[in-house]
């Protein structure tokens, strides 16, 4: 996997700053006027005034190594990397060369992202012994950005072993190479050893942040990880009552307290290399105030994702498992649900703050309570796949948007159907440890077959669901969260029994360890 190396120009410009000043060679007291004067400028950091002076000694001498060498140099140092690129390589190639600017030379091309050219001239100055601290440094940076990162960090553990100088900034490339190595426990140890060499230097400024970065890394990415949440409920139509209709009685025990906990665990190792895995056990209850014996519920789910790094694009075989008890007196096996299929994630910017994500999948749904009808087996299996794209903002904001189909053959005729999803989440920042949620949803089910239920007259069912959420999330600190929701649903359906409203007031508690 290409890993894209973060650019870190302080520690680079504090261990190459002698080069923007290096010693004029001997030969240069019999340079031409134009070349000796535009060292004078570089030197007391006018460079438009030396470019000037550059050029026109690289028109008077364009055999010139030295005049190529300088040109290169103050571009350069303006950070110009591309003019700079021609000229110093003239200084290398043309004859004699310029040994100072084997090494400038691979630092552009380090720069640019020409890492076959820098390795090619990394072999040169490996060869002729050029500067070895250097040149292992940089050796170091090039391997770091080829995302070879146990080659950088040896690389770096030379530099500062021939030069003490380097030890800083070598500590500090370390820290970023264990960091994108995702080895967060040794890169803050070697951010740390980086701002104690030189406690007030812009590098261990530099470090602190880092080492700061990595332990929230550290944490947020730790193998295994265990949540807990802990919620309080009024729900206005448990049942999912439909409206008032000629006939129908109201049961009146629609409204109920209810209680959900949910107790999770994620598993998520770092592996070596491009390889991707990562699984998850939930158990979650379901408490009512009413009608507890027939609608509590006990749900254990399981899930499975191995998958691969391509870089840009990682792919996942993602499966679930989930199981329901419900109280029918006493817990029951109601239902399980299987599903595996292919997820497939493509980073869209280099930044990496647009993701979009594919899938496609086999579903399997069982139902082990006896149906009234034949024909209200919601056993069923099929395909369900889905489209996302997430967007993430600056200070944290999130935009998730989702459309899902799915395609359903059940085993009774009035369950068989087809469904189209669409769902918008959002988290917004509104102060430092306080995030205001929201979210979106439309589902549109249209079920195949005639209904075998006489009362429907032979209707062909079709649904239309809406759902809208609004929340508040006080983040106490990061194992703790406070958070209060309203929901409210909507269900259209041309088959009175399916249409129904519904309000439900969550207030809760979520740990994490």
């Amino acid at each position: 996997m290409m890993k894209r190396f973060p650019v870190v120009f302080v520690p680079l410009l504090c261990i190459l700053i002698f080069t923007m000043t290096l010693c004029v060679p001997a030969a240069l007291s019999q340079a031409p006027p134009s070349l000796r004067e535009g060292i004078r400028q570089y030197q007391s950091d006018n460079y438009e005034e030396a470019v000037e002076l550059f050029k026109k000694a690289r028109e008077e001498a364009p055999q010139s190594t030295e005049a190529a060498f300088w040109l290169g140099m103050v571009y350069k140092a303006q950070s110009i990397y591309q003019d700079a690129l021609p000229h110093l390589t003239d200084a290398v190639t043309l004859r004699p060369p310029v040994k100072e600017a084997v090494v400038e030379l691979i630092d552009i091309l380090y720069r640019l992202d020409k890492l076959g050219e820098a390795n090619k001239w990394l072999a040169v100055a490996e060869r002729d012994e050029i500067y070895p601290a250097k040149t292992a440094f940089l050796r170091g940076m090039v391997q770091a950005k080829e995302g070879k990162y146990p080659e950088s960090i040896a690389s770096f553990e030379k530099a500062k072993t021939l030069d003490k100088n380097y030890t800083q900034a070598a500590e500090f490339q370390i820290g970023l190479s264990y960091m994108l190595a995702r080895r967060y426990k040794q890169a803050a140890e070697r951010f740390r050893a980086a701002v104690i060499q030189d406690p007030v230097s812009d590098l261990a400024t530099y470090a602190r942040r880092y080492q700061s970065m990595v332990e929230d890394r550290a944490w947020i990415e730790r193998p295994v990880r265990l949540t807990i949440d802990i919620l309080g409920q009024y729900d206005t139509n448990m049942l999912q009552e439909p409206y008032a209709y000629p006939g129908l009685g109201d049961a009146g025990e629609e409204k109920s307290l209810a209680m959900l906990n949910t107790l999770r665990v994620d598993v998520a190792p770092i592996l070596p290399g491009p390889w991707l895995f990562n699984a998850g056990y939930a158990l979650s209850s379901s408490i009512h105030e009413k009608n507890s014996t027939t609608h509590d519920v006990l749900v254990n789910s399981l899930s499975m994702a191995p998958g691969y790094n391509f870089g840009d694009f990682a792919i996942n075989l993602s499966a679930n498992y989930t199981h329901i008890l419900k109280r029918n007196p006493s817990y029951d096996r109601y239902s399980d649900r299987f599903s595996v299929g292919p997820l497939m994630r493509f980073l869209l910017t280099e930044k990496k703050n647009e993701v979009v994500e594919m899938y496609v999948g086999y579903q399997k749904k069982d139902y082990f309570l006896p149906a009234l009808d034949p024909g209200e087996d919601q056993t069923a299996q099929g395909v369900e796949s889905s489209l996302s794209y997430m967007r993430l903002f600056e200070k944290g904001a999130i935009l998730i948007l989702k459309y899902g189909f799915t395609a359903e053959k059940a085993r009774g005729s009035n369950w068989t159907n087809r469904g189209h999803h669409l769902t918008a989440n959002s988290i917004i920042p509104l102060r430092e440890k306080l995030k205001l949620q929201l979210g979106a949803e439309y589902h549109r089910t249209d079920y195949l077959n005639e209904s075998t239920i006489p009362a429907f007259n032979k209707e062909k069912r079709e649904d239309r669901t809406y759902m809208g959420m609004a929340g508040l999330i006080w983040d106490i600190n990061r194992n703790a969260s406070l958070m209060i929701q309203y929901t409210g649903i909507r269900g259209n359906s041309n088959i009175f029994l399916y249409d129904f409203s519904r309000s439900i007031y969550s207030v809760g508690a979520e740990f994490r360890f």
